[in-house]
């Protein structure tokens, strides 16, 4: 798996794109349609991550992976579908399954049809339940492991890191993620300074 920035600040591609200054992050587009996805993608000069099932006009299939990657340049696919994400792998890029947490049993359920092969991660929703998360169940996570949603301050993004490879962060907390990194360093952005 190609390296992966340890925030991405999540976007609906209808404002300008971009990670804030003093922030090295990647940026998640989610929530849109094809025409924004088409306009957005060309003019994001960070890494690029697609929640693929997410866009309304495409068929979040392995044709559109396949679409999105070789025409838009996006460098991680987000996916519900194993079958997508493996075609992201077979196409050089980098995947990951999104797995949804509410209860044990979803856990669970969703992390039966995880493919496990290499350059497919987990991208785990909601977020904060890494801080509530056993042992076992975390160790039963593919990595890389991305918390997502219901993460909106600084100190709860840095608190998750403990368990995650990266969080998504919406563009306030990453903003405030860059001022407090470029005024105390990494500590007051935890809440620590």
């Amino acid at each position: 798996m190609r390296s992966l920035m340890s925030v991405f600040v999540a976007s609906d591609g209808r404002d300008p794109v971009a990670p804030p200054r003093g922030l090295e992050a990647g940026i998640l587009l989610r929530d849109l349609d094809l025409i924004t996805l088409m306009a957005s993608a060309g003019s994001i000069q960070a890494p690029l991550a697609l929640d693929l099932d997410s866009v309304e006009g495409l068929n979040p299939d392995a044709t559109a992976a396949r679409f999105v990657i070789e025409e838009l340049g996006v460098d991680l696919v987000v996916t519900r579908r194993p079958t997508v994400a493996l075609q992201a792998v077979e196409l050089g890029r980098s995947a990951l399954l999104h797995v949804l947490a509410f209860d044990s049993t979803g856990l669970a359920r969703s992390l039966e049809g995880h493919p496990r092969t290499p350059g497919i991660g987990t991208i785990l929703s909601p977020g904060p339940v890494l801080d509530h998360l056993l042992p076992p169940d975390l160790q039963r996570l593919p990595r890389p492991l991305v918390a997502y949603g219901f993460i909106d301050t600084p100190g709860r993004a840095v608190g998750l890191l403990r368990h995650a490879d990266a969080v998504v962060v919406p563009p306030a907390c990453a903003l405030e993620m860059a001022r407090r990194a470029s005024l105390d360093g990494l500590d007051a952005v935890a809440g620590r300074g």
